[in-house]
């Protein structure tokens, strides 16, 4: 095997993510006030999607145990037909790592981009876009993950094992 290509981490922002999917948080979108005025809503567009006919969506609950950067991302998973959203409900900071597909449809390793979220911050996976499993980085953490479910579900769910693994690298010791 070849040595890991290295990634340095970025903050999570709407512009930076944006080849790979959607940042979402409060703050961001239209607001209106709600609940006789005690609160804010938020409408932000998560590009929430699916190519073709879905059965109703899927909502799942994850429970991640922390890890430590550097992290060695040795697979990657892609969602061909529908985006997938994951909203942190505890915990801490997390991990995302997202590459786009090359002209064969795997994962790129030169688009790949690692970027830490906080805990306010929610992410919407666009279809197609190879991403890494979850990775809390401070403590256990609990998401809600939603997107559609595929009439066969093995046509929308690719997991790949990279021949060269991605190590994720704190920015900070990354320079």
């Amino acid at each position: 095997m070849s040595a890991a290509r290295i990634i340095p981490t970025v903050p999570l922002t709407g512009d930076a993510f944006a080849p790979f999917g959607t940042v979402l948080s409060a703050g961001m979108g239209r607001s209106s006030l709600v609940n006789d005025g005690r609160g804010i809503r938020y409408d932000a567009e998560h590009g929430l999607g699916f190519a073709g006919e879905p059965l109703p969506p899927v909502l799942a609950l994850y429970r991640i145990t922390p890890s430590q950067l550097p992290f060695a991302v040795t697979a990657m998973e892609q969602h061909p037909l529908s985006s997938q959203t994951f909203v942190p409900m505890t915990g801490g900071r997390f991990l995302v790592v997202a590459a786009l597909a090359d002209d064969g449809g795997e994962p790129d390793p030169e688009t790949a981009r690692a970027f830490v979220a906080g805990p306010d911050q929610a992410i919407t996976y666009a279809g197609g876009v190879w991403h890494c499993p979850l990775v809390a980085l401070d403590e256990t953490a609990d998401f809600a993950m939603m997107m559609w479910r595929a009439p066969d579900p093995d046509a929308d769910c690719r997991v790949v094992s990279l021949s060269v693994p991605l190590l994720v690298a704190d920015h900070a010791a990354a320079i």
